[in-house]
């Protein structure tokens, strides 16, 4: 108690003793006054604490939800740009097939048949006794094994 209200009630004198009834019901009051102006002042704390709790809360999950998303679309980008790449390779494969010039399916045969024709001739009787030069190549052909006849150390590829 302040020292100004105790000198207050301490001056009290016997004329004062009808007031005092009334000075009673004044200090309730104002006791109550006081308690609900602390009571509010305090749930409007607590208020505050819980709308701001609320408000972290919310900017978390949108920070997560964010977050999620971001990681979403950088993992999506990845598997975009492989389906592009993929269809560029084969758009660039299918242009360089079409640049290329066609390649024979006998390719090794009709080197070998040029082979002995410029490279190394045959002597005229060994091919009259075969008979011709196209009986030759066949029979020639058909005695190598398949993997002397397209392989590189044949003698006809190497040209």
């Amino acid at each position: 108690m302040s020292a100004n209200a105790r000198f207050c009630i301490l001056s009290l004198t016997v004329e004062d003793i009808p007031q005092i009834e009334e000075l009673m019901t004044l200090l309730k009051d104002k006791k109550k006054e006081l308690k609900k102006a602390a009571s509010d002042a305090k749930k409007a704390e607590t208020d505050a604490k819980k709308q701001l709790e609320k408000a972290n809360k919310t900017a978390e999950r949108e920070l997560k939800k964010k977050a999620q998303e971001e990681k979403k679309q950088a993992e999506a980008v990845p598997k975009h740009l492989k389906k592009l790449q993929a269809e560029l390779m084969k758009n660039v494969k299918k242009e360089a097939k079409k640049l290329e010039p066609p390649k024979a399916k006998n390719a090794s045969f009709q080197k070998f048949c040029s082979y002995y024709s410029k490279v190394a001739p045959i002597p005229k009787a060994e091919l009259d006794a075969v008979g011709g030069k196209c009986a030759w190549n066949k029979s020639t052909w058909e005695s190598l094994e398949e993997e002397y006849r397209t392989g590189p150390d044949a003698p006809w590829n190497q040209i």
